[in-house]
């Protein structure tokens, strides 16, 4: 069988037991930008789990000037940042005190009118994981209503919280729920590959998490590489079905805020790792962190009284509640929660849990936006040689040689091979390819085939038999080489 026909049916293959229930970019894995680590108040800097009407605006303005969608990226997501709790009836509603009306619509009609696809977070559990606001369970179609209701095209539910539950039941409620409002949305399962989402991931879902949260350090991303490896080859991703790696965070450093305490700083090699292994393993590929910098004119001073204690902890001014030092946040402490007044504005701050939580206080100042990523961050997600490796229909690429991660390959749908040569170690590491070793074609050691660089975009000649012709790769630690190769 040559190239071309193999890759035909592994597609036709994949396409026969695919789910596609109409949303929109789901055929492919997603590709887009997630709130989680990216958002903070007016004009300040990130918080951890936060969102607003400015910043979520602000946000669709920047992605779309900055040219995402010119690169494949559609998706605009929130996640664990927006709800707000539920009406007498029981249905859902976002913090009242960061989208008027409690109503997300408006914003995702703005989406929509950039042809984006928009994305929200709920957990599986009673309360989601980090804000404690209200999960889905037992409420799957009142949920699943109102998401229909404001538009949504794509949901993440989460597994917090969930003790006694079974995922494929929980997972399986929420997706009948979903495509019973007639709306066509994406499912995306979080579970974290706790029971194997990728044998049963396809009847009820899109995309399913393969592994734990992933964060921008190194032993994060090394893990997640490792975990994609050990899936099976016969549950490798489909159209309408892919194993999600997590969420990017590519070039992220003292911009993004913390995730699960863990601040981003891995190396450009290391990003670049990043970016080439959720390509080469057909994971959705959705970035977080801000995509635009914010300046606001700070109120001269800062006035905080307490109107309404919510805590059982005492809230004291200077010692458990506060202006923030930029005078257009307050900040609680010690179990303080409560409704305050702050510069003449009501504010809300009624965070768990302990520590110093920060809340935005002057929704009122002047706050100028511009769309801003790094030179690293457009270098990475912007390279379109790699994406396309991503965004193919054929089954994701798989290390060639057992528990052997150094080399990966992936067959495309237009007969050519991504190759993969991955250093997981901390030392230089000199790695080469046999033809005959690669899986699913027919190659020996008289077959010639043309190498591109995906990195450097460049042509580095014709090989035969191996790759390179003599000698070795020499790949950096924890860098990878990502290759093209075509048959002549």
């Amino acid at each position: 069988m040559s190239l071309k026909s193999l890759a035909a049916t592994l597609f036709l293959a994949a396409a026969v037991s695919a789910y596609d229930n109409g949303s929109p970019h789901a055929r492919l894995p997603t590709m887009g930008w997630s709130s989680w680590i990216a958002l903070g108040p007016a004009g300040s800097a990130p918080i951890f789990d936060f969102c607003d009407y400015d910043s979520v605006k602000n946000s669709i303005d920047a992605f779309v000037e900055l040219g995402f969608p010119d690169h494949g990226y559609y998706h605009v997501h929130l996640d664990d940042c927006w709800a707000g709790g539920r009406n007498s009836t029981g249905y859902l509603y976002a913090e009242l005190d960061h989208f008027p009306g409690g109503t997300l619509k408006p914003l995702i009609d703005y989406a929509h009118s950039f042809n984006l696809s928009f994305g929200l977070y709920t957990c599986a559990g009673n309360f989601t994981c980090v804000g404690g606001r209200p999960g889905s369970r037992d409420h799957w179609q009142q949920d699943a209503d109102v998401w229909a209701e404001w538009g949504v095209d794509w949901v993440k539910m989460d597994w917090c919280n969930t003790d006694g539950m079974e995922p494929p039941t929980a997972y399986g409620n929420m997706s009948v729920a979903l495509n019973n409002t007639g709306r066509h949305m994406a499912f995306n399962m979080c579970e974290w590959g706790l029971d194997s989402p990728w044998v049963w991931g396809d009847a009820v879902a899109q995309s399913w998490r393969m592994a734990g949260d992933h964060t921008g350090v190194w032993s994060s991303t090394k893990s997640t590489i490792a975990a994609s490896a050990a899936i099976p080859a016969s549950n490798s991703g489909q159209p309408y079905g892919w194993n999600d790696m997590d969420m990017l965070e590519t070039g992220c450093y003292e911009q993004c805020a913390h995730a699960n305490g863990r601040q981003p700083n891995m190396t450009a090699i290391e990003y670049m790792t990043e970016f080439s292994m959720w390509a080469i393993s057909a994971s959705p590929l959705l970035f977080t962190s801000p995509i635009m910098n914010c300046t606001s004119a700070p109120s001269p001073v800062c006035n905080v009284t307490l109107v309404d204690q919510l805590s059982i902890a005492a809230c004291t001014y200077g010692t458990s509640f506060g202006c923030g030092s930029d005078n257009n946040t307050m900040w609680t402490n010690d179990g303080c929660r409560g409704d305050f007044i702050c510069n003449g504005l009501n504010v809300t701050c009624d965070v768990d849990g302990n520590g110093e939580h920060i809340c935005p206080c002057e929704s009122s100042s002047n706050v100028t936006c511009t769309p801003w990523i790094s030179d690293l961050q457009k270098q990475i997600l912007f390279n379109d040689e790699v994406i396309a490796i991503n965004q193919d229909v054929t089954p994701q690429g798989r290390p060639i040689n057992g528990n052997d991660l150094s080399i990966w390959a992936r067959v495309l749908s237009d007969g050519s091979i991504a190759v993969a040569f991955y250093n997981q170690d901390d030392t230089p590491a000199n790695i080469n390819v046999d033809f005959s070793a690669l899986p699913y074609v027919n190659w020996s050691s008289s077959t010639t085939v043309s190498v591109r660089d995906l990195w450097a975009h460049s042509d580095l000649g014709s090989f035969t038999g191996s790759y390179p012709q003599t000698g070795s790769v020499n790949v950096l630690p924890h860098q990878t080489h990502l290759v093209r190769m075509t048959k002549q």
